[in-house]
């Protein structure tokens, strides 16, 4: 006769990024710091087009970005933008971490609950900024690699919306997953904020209107 087992689900705390813990986009900052003001600038331009798309409600945000990551990183030497990306957690990073989001975190990495980061963010940047936090899981937006080289396309799922709940079940399973706490601000956290026990909603911010 067989016996069954129930598996304790994994427990753990996430925090998104860019907003929640920075005061700024990173992704953004991040495209003008790697291309040079010249570049990003004829970028931005060829991408007018595409943003007047998502304007008027012809294509959706994924789509945006799968169209961004094309027109900057499609080609892009590995090498040399996880070089730049580290130059960017180092130099910008940290002088976008909101102060009370600082402590936050502090406050969880030796708690009991396993401290993730899960944002919309590319991973090379996100990844070299967690390694100075001690931070060892992050779960971000990942760029396809062919080789030494990128290929202008998103490796699974842009980390936003439901895309947040997809990858962090995707890490777990096929075990099950309980999350703690979670901590975001826009729309893009909202399915991850319901999912968890104890949601935070802008926590960090001196002024709920920022």
């Amino acid at each position: 006769m067989s016996t069954s087992q129930s598996v304790e689900p994994h427990e753990i705390v996430v925090f998104d990024f860019d907003g929640t813990i920075t005061t700024k986009d990173t992704f953004a900052l991040f495209l003008r710091y790697y291309s040079g003001l010249t570049r990003w600038t004829f970028n931005i331009v060829m991408l007018l087009p595409i943003f007047f798309a998502y304007g008027v409600r012809l294509i959706d945000r994924n789509t945006v970005k799968a169209y961004v990551i094309r027109r900057f990183f499609k080609n892009a030497n590995v090498i040399q933008l996880q070089d730049k990306a580290k130059q960017f957690a180092e130099e910008v990073i940290p002088g976008l971490i909101r102060p009370d989001a600082q402590i936050a975190l502090n406050e969880r990495k030796s708690a009991k609950n396993t401290l993730y980061i899960c944002s919309a963010s590319i991973s090379p940047y996100l990844n070299h900024w967690a390694k100075s936090q001690d931070i060892h899981h992050v779960l971000a937006t990942e760029l396809e690699q062919d080789g030494p080289r990128y290929t202008g396309r998103i490796e699974g799922w842009n980390i936003w919306g439901e895309g947040k709940i997809r990858r962090i079940l995707a890490e777990f399973a096929p075990s099950p997953v309980t999350i703690a706490e979670a901590f975001g601000d826009s729309r893009g956290d909202k399915e991850m904020l319901h999912a968890a026990e104890v949601s935070h909603w802008r926590p960090f911010r001196l002024n709920v209107h920022e």
